[in-house]
C-alpha cells in the first residue's frame, strides 16, 4: 500500500511518502526559508573566472550562483548574438556587471553558493517544458516503442515552434486533452516570465517553483498511490481544485481530510516524526541484527555494512551475503528518506564470488529503481567498495533538524580532559605573570575541577605563590570540560 500525509500549519508544510508500512520520502518547507531549487531569478554578473570557465552571478542571495560556462550556451544562442552551438569561451559572453537570467540548478550548500543554469525548465504533471530547447525528449521508463512514437507524435503538434519538452512518465497513457491543457499553462507561465523579465531588478524572483502540497500533486500522487491524507481544510480544497485542473477526475475518491482528535498530529499517528528521528542518526539497525553506518562529508557520503548482531545460522560466507542484500535493499530507502545526494561509496561486507557479488548489486540496482531522484551506480572500484551518484534536489532532511554543535563545532569530536588541563595550566602561568593582579579565580566545571585537583593543582598552587599569586576554583555548574579565568587586584 502507498500512502502519502500531509501535515500543514503556520510555520511549515510536511509531505510523507509511505510505501508498505515504511516512511520512503520527508518533503519539508518552512514558511521563513522556503525552496529555491527551480526558481528563476534576474542576475547580474559578479566576476568571471576564465579558468575556470565559469561565472559568479550575483542573484540577492547571501552567496552568489554560479554559472558554468556548458549552462550558458542555449542562453547565447537565443537572447545575445544568436551564434548556433558556440563555443565561445565565457569571458567572450560575459562581462562584469551584465544582466543575465538564470535558473537554480542546485541549492546552496555548506560553502558554495547555488549552482544555476539558463537550460531553463517548467515541469508539470505530465510534460517540461524547454522555453528555449526545441528538442521533444522522452522519459526512459516509457518501454513500450509504440506508445512512445504516439506520444512524440501528439507533442509535435502541440509543442509551440523554438520550444521542446520533456514527456515525462506520467503520460504514459494520457489523452491530447491532458497534454494540452498543460502545455497550453506553462506556456502561458513562460510568456509572464518574459515580459516581467525587462522590468525586473537584479534578485528579484520572476518564477518560483511550486511548493510543497503541488509538488507531491505533481510529481508523485499517482493511480499506484491508495490515499493522500491532509490535514488542512485549506489545502484540502486547493487539492481538489488541482486535480480538476490537471488530473484524472478518478483521483478525488483517494484524497482524504484528517480531523484531530485530542490535538494529536498526523505525523505521530502514522509514526513519521519517530522514522524522522531514526534517520537523523548515523547508526541504521538492520533487521538481521547487522547496521549501516552513515557519514556526510563535504565530498560525498560513506555507507559502511556491518553484521553486527548477525551471527547466522549457516556459514561465515552466507551469514555476509544475506547481511549485504538486506543492506542493499535498505540503503535506497535511506538516501531516500535523508535525501542524500552527490557521490555515494558503500562499503558492502566482503565477498568472495563473484555472483555474491552480482546478487548484491542487482537487489540495489532494483530498489533503486523506485527512486524518483535520478541515480547511477558507477561500478565495483578495485577495493570492492560500490560508487554511485545520486542527483542533489533541495536540502537534505538533517537541514532542517539539526545544526553545528557549539562546543566541537561540527567535528564531533572536543578536547580530552587532560588537552584542556593543560590549557588551564598555560592559561594560569600567563596570567601569573600580570603584576597587577593577586589572584586568579578559576571558575571551571565539577568534572574538570577533580581531575584538576587530582593532579595539577598542587604544581599550579605552588607556581601561583613564587609570584605571589593565590589561585580560587569555583564550580561553573556545567557538565563539560569548560572553564573561565577571572583576573582579582
Amino acid at each position: 500500500m502507498k500512502r502519502i500525509v500531509i501535515n500543514i500549519d503556520k510555520f511549515q508544510s510536511r509531505a510523507a511518502i509511505i510505501e508498505n508500512g515504511k516512511v520512503m520520502e520527508i518533503l519539508i518547507e518552512r514558511a521563513e526559508e522556503g525552496r529555491i531549487n527551480g526558481s528563476i531569478y534576474k542576475g547580474k554578473v559578479a566576476n568571471v573566472l576564465p579558468g575556470m570557465e565559469s561565472a559568479f552571478v550575483n542573484i540577492g542571495l547571501e552567496k552568489n550562483a554560479f554559472l558554468y560556462v556548458n549552462d550558458l550556451r542555449e542562453f547565447e544562442e537565443k537572447y545575445l548574438d544568436g551564434i548556433y552551438n558556440s563555443s565561445r569561451p565565457i569571458e567572450d559572453i560575459l562581462n562584469v556587471g551584465d544582466e543575465v537570467v538564470v535558473q537554480v540548478l542546485n541549492e546552496p550548500r555548506g560553502t558554495k553558493g547555488a549552482r544555476v543554469t539558463t537550460h531553463y525548465t517548467l515541469p508539470g504533471k505530465y510534460l517540461v517544458l524547454m522555453p528555449n530547447n526545441d528538442h521533444i525528449a522522452i522519459s526512459k521508463k516509457i518501454k513500450d516503442e509504440e506508445e512512445r512514437n504516439r506520444l512524440e507524435e501528439i507533442f509535435k503538434d502541440i509543442t509551440p515552434e523554438d520550444m521542446g519538452v520533456i514527456i515525462r512518465t506520467a503520460a504514459q497513457g494520457k489523452t491530447f486533452f491532458h497534454f494540452e491543457r498543460e502545455m497550453e499553462y506553462l506556456v502561458k507561465k513562460w510568456e509572464d516570465i518574459e515580459k516581467k523579465t525587462s522590468d525586473a531588478k537584479v534578485g528579484e524572483v520572476l518564477y518560483k517553483d511550486n511548493g510543497v502540497v503541488t509538488t507531491v500533486l505533481r510529481d508523485i500522487f499517482t493511480n499506484d498511490v491508495d490515499e493522500l491524507i491532509v490535514d488542512d481544510l485549506e489545502a484540502y480544497w486547493e487539492i481538489l481544485d488541482y486535480i480538476n485542473a490537471f488530473s484524472e477526475t478518478t483521483l478525488k475518491t483517494k484524497i482524504k481530510l484528517y480531523k484531530a482528535e485530542n490535538g494529536e498530529n498526523i505525523f505521530d499517528i502514522y509514526n513519521i516524526n519517530q522514522e524522522i528521528d531514526s534517520a537523523l542518526k548515523e547508526e541504521v539497525p538492520l533487521e538481521c541484527g547487522g547496521y549501516l553506518v552513515i557519514e556526510k562529508t563535504e565530498a560525498l557520503v560513506s555507507i559502511d555494512v556491518n553484521t553486527g548482531k548477525n551471527t547466522g545460522s549457516y556459514n561465515l560466507e552466507k551469514t555476509v551475503v544475506n547481511t549485504n542484500i538486506e543492506a542493499a535493499k535498505e540503503i535506497p530507502r535511506q538516501l531516500r528518506l535523508r535525501n542524500l545526494g552527490g557521490i555515494i561509496i558503500i562499503d558492502f561486507i566482503d565477498m568472495r564470488l563473484e555472483e555474491d557479488k552480482k546478487k548484491v548489486l542487482d537487489t540495489l540496482e532494483e530498489n533503486l529503481s523506485k527512486d524518483r531522484i535520478k541515480n547511477n551506480i558507477v561500478h565495483f572500484t578495485d577495493l570492492g567498495l560500490i560508487e554511485m551518484t545520486r542527483k542533489r534536489t533541495g536540502k537534505p532532511l538533517y537541514h532542517y533538524f539539526q545544526e553545528k554543535c557549539p562546543i566541537c563545532n561540527g567535528t564531533g569530536k572536543v578536547k580530552s580532559k587532560e588537552a584542556v588541563i593543560h590549557d588551564l595550566l598555560k592559561e594560569i602561568k600567563s596570567c601569573c605573570q600580570d603584576r597587577d593582579i593577586s589572584a586568579i579565580k578559576v571558575i571551571l566545571s565539577k568534572k574538570l575541577k577533580i581531575a584538576f585537583q587530582e593532579t595539577y593543582y598542587d604544581f599550579a598552587l605552588e607556581y601561583a605563590k613564587n609570584k605571589k599569586k593565590k589561585i580560587l576554583l569555583e564550580d561553573n555548574n556545567q557538565n563539560d570540560y569548560s572553564f573561565t579565568i577571572i583576573l582579582m587586584k
